[in-house]
């Protein structure tokens, strides 16, 4: 089985690719199979009346699990987002927040787990169950 990622390669392999530069995303904390995603708020990411717009949180949870399972199979892996589904239980108002994703199954041909966007006071954001397809 391949070795899993350090946290220098994933900050490396955040810090060229370019949808998740667009974001302005930074790793937070790894471990084996977990990861956090901090995301500073940016204006450009707000809806109007101040609220963080889903699809942020959204690529906040996508990006955290990618990692998350790049700490278990390394960064050259190619798995691929297959299914999301995000629940929405908070507003994050003009705030950074960051997201934690934790591998739950790692199977061979699918990967399954789950991602919490949590604000500056804790407060939970959103919840996504998300699958990947193992290449």
């Amino acid at each position: 089985m391949p070795r899993g990622s350090s946290a220098a390669a994933l900050r490396r392999l955040l810090a060229r690719t370019p949808f998740a530069r667009g974001f302005g995303f930074s790793l937070g904390s790894i471990g084996d199979g977990e990861c956090t995603v901090r995301v500073a708020f940016r204006r450009r990411h707000e809806r109007p009346g101040g609220i963080v717009s889903g699809p942020v949180l959204m690529a906040a949870a996508d990006v955290a699990m990618w990692l998350a399972i790049l700490t278990k199979l390394g960064v050259d892996d190619t798995a691929v987002t297959s299914h999301m589904t995000t629940a929405f239980v908070g507003a994050a108002r003009r705030e950074d927040f960051h997201c934690t994703a934790k591998v739950l199954k790692l199977g061979r041909r699918m990967i399954y787990g789950e991602a919490r966007c949590v604000g500056r006071s804790g407060r939970l954001l959103a919840h996504h169950t998300i699958t990947y397809a193992r290449r």
